[in-house]
């Protein structure tokens, strides 16, 4: 949850899961009950959508990442909707770009981003995946259609000069490895430390974040996902079994589910048991325990510490709640969903940027074009939404936010905040990281 959570390719069990342009020539001003020129405007209607993996390699899990958000347009849309208009979201399935794997869309991003171009849409929100969104950046900027909040902690969506419409959401991986290290050196000062991450940004951004917080590891190496896949997990033994050899007393993985699943599982086979800290992107136990259920008598990866930007489900938070009433609401989209199911990481992560794309909607006012939105995004600060931070996006910053708190797993299915103090950074080398002077306040009345 993820929270969160970043999403690439990754295999958990026999289970192959995801763990993980812009500015507009705006047209002319929309005004209610009148025609607009803004394309996915109406007077009664503001269209978006989104590619993301429904079916295939990466749709076990990730699949309720949009879902969750549209529950939260529908939730909206019952209430009148934002402004007077109602919010239609149009859900492309890519399959991450991936043919095979019980794939039923089309797995061609730039053909479903095309698709979504043709219906048309005021703006992508919340598509998946930092190699497939970044092979559309330039497609949707020479449309001019924003593409807002993409699912991935790159530092790819930073981008202003080149894509004033590209805009992130979740904290990076270089910032959530940052207040990592600051955790590390605190309680563990002598410790010697290893890092194990994807062979991608996910990877190299979080093993920089670590450097540039003051953390060195001793033996550092990058996973191949092909790799991972094709040996069923089995080709992190000699990464896991080299870090025993090297006495790491603790390990930190920026891994997606399943291999966090395989990294656990290589390491109780050789009785190796180090101080885990793992990504965000592949903490979430309801997802990574699945494929162990049964195998092991409890879940290894409770007692390791992980990190949030939402708040976890264990808290006392007035959203939790909240997000369970929503979900609950969507019968269409989640009909098992009651007052006792987990609410896990991927629905939260949902719901987060769901809350934000319709505050920002409402901003923006009963008058607005794509260009007056992405204004609107830029010089609004966003203190009531799911994120235990404000959002704030300027027009030099379109990373999203920039912190969190450090959680730790409890159980199969839950996370608790460690001590609940929030901290924020930023991915320069430099940035310090500090204890967040502003905190999200809660949620607005016109959402309850």
């Amino acid at each position: 949850m993820g929270k969160r959570q970043t999403h690439r390719l990754a295999y958990t069990g026999t289970a192959l899961i995801l763990c993980m342009g812009l500015m507009t020539a705006g047209s002319s001003i929309v005004t209610a009950g009148a025609a607009t020129k803004t394309p996915g405007v109406t007077a009664k209607q503001v269209t978006i959508g989104a590619t993301v993996p429904l079916t295939g390699i990466a749709a076990q899990g990730y699949d309720e990442v949009a879902k969750a958000a549209n529950a939260v347009f529908k939730y909206v849309n019952a209430k009148g909707g934002v402004n007077g208009r109602k919010i239609k979201y149009i859900i492309k399935d890519d399959c991450y770009g991936t043919p095979g794997f019980g794939c039923t869309g089309n797995p061609s991003t730039v053909a479903q981003t095309r698709a979504l171009l043709a219906v048309p849409v005021f703006a992508t929100v919340g598509s998946l995946g930092t190699p497939t969104q970044d092979s559309v950046r330039s497609l949707l900027k020479s449309n001019g259609v924003p593409q807002l909040f993409v699912n991935s902690g790159s530092l790819d969506w930073n981008n202003p000069t080149a894509y004033p419409g590209l805009f992130g959401w979740q904290t990076s991986y270089n910032e959530e490895s940052k207040i990592f290290a600051k955790y590390i050196n605190a309680t563990y000062p002598t410790a010697n430390v290893c890092f194990l991450g994807q062979e991608d940004d996910f990877g190299t951004d979080g093993l920089a974040g670590l450097v540039a917080g003051g953390v060195s590891p001793s033996d550092t190496a990058l996973y191949s996902v092909d790799a991972l896949v094709a040996s069923s997990g089995a080709s992190f033994g000699p990464y896991i079994a080299k870090f025993q050899a090297d006495k790491c007393t603790v390990v930190v993985l920026d891994s997606i589910p399943g291999a966090t699943d395989a990294a656990l599982g290589a390491a109780l086979a050789l009785g190796y048991s180090p101080h885990w800290v793992i990504s965000s992107v592949g903490s979430d136990p309801s997802t990574v325990y699945a494929p162990l259920v049964g195998k092991v008598p409890s879940d290894p990866e409770i007692g390791a510490v992980s990190f949030s930007y939402l708040p976890v489900s264990t808290s006392t938070s007035a959203w939790i709640p909240w997000m369970r009433k929503v979900l609950t609401a969507d019968k269409a989209d989640f009909p098992s969903f009651t007052s006792t199911t987990t609410l896990d990481g991927d629905m939260a992560y949902g719901i987060g940027w769901g809350v934000l794309f319709v505050e920002a909607l409402k901003a923006a006012g009963k008058t607005f074009t794509r260009a007056s939105f992405l204004k609107t995004l830029t010089h609004t600060t966003f203190s009531q939404t799911p994120s235990l931070t404000p959002v704030r996006y300027t027009s030099t910053d379109h990373q999203g936010l920039n912190g969190g708190y450090l959680d730790t797993i409890i159980s199969s299915t839950q996370t608790q905040a460690i001590t609940g103090t929030v901290y924020t950074t930023d991915s320069t080398s430099a940035g310090p990281v500090v204890k967040a002077k502003k905190l999200s306040t809660g949620i607005p009345s016109w959402l309850r």
